[in-house]
């Protein structure tokens, strides 16, 4: 399973980021180190990630 389960699009992006639990809190951050904010429209934890940086980042941390 990924340290990033949850999907995130973010306020104004096209990009489907992979995000996870701040210090177990309800804030999240993406693989890509963007910090998500309430504007940002939180997606089905199954939809495809997008952005590059995050799948380069989920792709190094499963090697």
């Amino acid at each position: 399973m990924s340290d990033f389960p949850h999907r995130i699009r973010l306020h104004g992006g096209r990009n489907t980021h992979a995000a996870r639990p701040v210090n177990g809190g309800p804030d999240l951050v993406t693989a890509c180190d963007y910090m998500a904010v309430s504007k940002d429209q939180r997606l089905d934890d199954s939809a495809p990630v997008n952005c590059r940086a995050c799948g380069q980042r989920i792709k190094k941390e499963q090697q």
